[in-house]
């Protein structure tokens, strides 16, 4: 990233007392909108100098270039881009929109040798992303204590998939008794792993019946104790002949332990589901309680805090 940004001129030209001319770049976007959807975003105006309008041009399409290259190296590495450059404007000092106007001899194949240089480039944000992933990994594997025997022993209850679209080969991790679709009632926990490493601890609820409850909350009374959950997003659909069914699936932190010791060391456990009239109340049955206590076992044995 800091290759593009730092890029020296494509355009060669002779720096001269006579290149005085002033001019405003202005860069043109699109960037999410707090309300939803996206909104135009336009960045603080850049100041150019060149001795004419067109090496100004070139130089602000450059601009432009390393600056939607960025977006794209942003994307591909980190899945999203704060902002997607979509044009740009070029202010004379007479007020002009010079990237309106424009139309010199060659101006394409100028253009055209700008942006291919430009997005041959490696993206050097990516390689950072990566190069931080592998020595983060080694560090774990020398400061962690895995425990190998009991990975061994609770493997067989586990299924490990490996991601065939992430370019990082995730590994999820799920018991084999959770439910394989989303239409069933079910409650576990399940991870994912990088190289070896886990992490995203993630509980898994779902909420197959006739009628609507629209969760909003779960309250959980585990041996004679209540614990409350509140989940960020919760998800619905509905089918095979009118049958609902409504999930969330959320990340757990550390504002979560009570709750997942309790649940993976219950006696009895049941969960109310609170919609937005209506409340339904469910038990934990001892499979599943078994479940997560394994699922958070197999983390730990890996080398997982939660």
């Amino acid at each position: 990233m800091k290759k593009i940004l730092q890029l020296v001129l494509l355009i060669t030209v002779v720096t001269s007392c006579e290149q005085s001319k002033k001019y405003e770049y202005v860069e043109i976007g699109l960037k999410e909108s707090l309300f939803g959807g996206t909104e135009r975003d336009e960045k603080e105006a850049v100041t150019i100098r060149a001795k004419n309008d067109s090496i100004a041009y070139l130089e602000a399409y450059q601009k432009f270039c390393i600056s939607e290259k960025v977006s794209q190296d942003m994307k591909e590495t980190l899945g999203s881009s704060s902002s997607v450059p979509t044009d740009f404007k070029l202010i004379d000092e007479e007020g002009n929109n010079v990237a309106l106007l424009a139309n010199f001899d060659g101006i394409d194949s100028l253009k055209n040798e700008v942006r291919n240089r430009i997005f041959k480039m490696k993206n050097s944000l990516k390689e950072t992303v990566e190069n931080n992933k592998r020595e983060k990994i080694k560090d774990f594997k020398n400061t962690v204590q895995i425990d190998s025997a009991k990975i061994k022993e609770l493997d067989k209850y586990f299924t490990s998939e490996t991601d065939e679209f992430d370019p990082n080969a995730l590994v999820w991790h799920k018991p084999k008794s959770a439910p394989k679709y989303t239409n069933r009632n079910g409650i576990y926990c399940y991870f994912q792993s990088n190289d070896g490493m886990p992490s995203n601890l993630r509980l898994r609820m779902q909420y197959h019946a006739d009628d609507w409850l629209f969760i909003q909350k779960v309250q959980f009374s585990i041996d004679g104790k209540a614990y409350e959950f509140i989940p960020r997003d919760t998800e619905t659909d509905s089918g095979n002949g009118g049958r609902i069914w409504e999930w969330f699936d959320e990340g757990m932190g550390k504002s979560n332990t009570e709750l997942l010791n309790a649940l993976a060391n219950a006696k009895s456990a049941k969960m109310k589901l609170i919609g937005r009239q209506y409340y339904k109340v469910k038990t934990i049955t001892n499979n599943q309680i078994r479940d997560i206590k394994r699922s958070l076992d197999l983390y730990k044995a890996m080398g997982g805090t939660y």
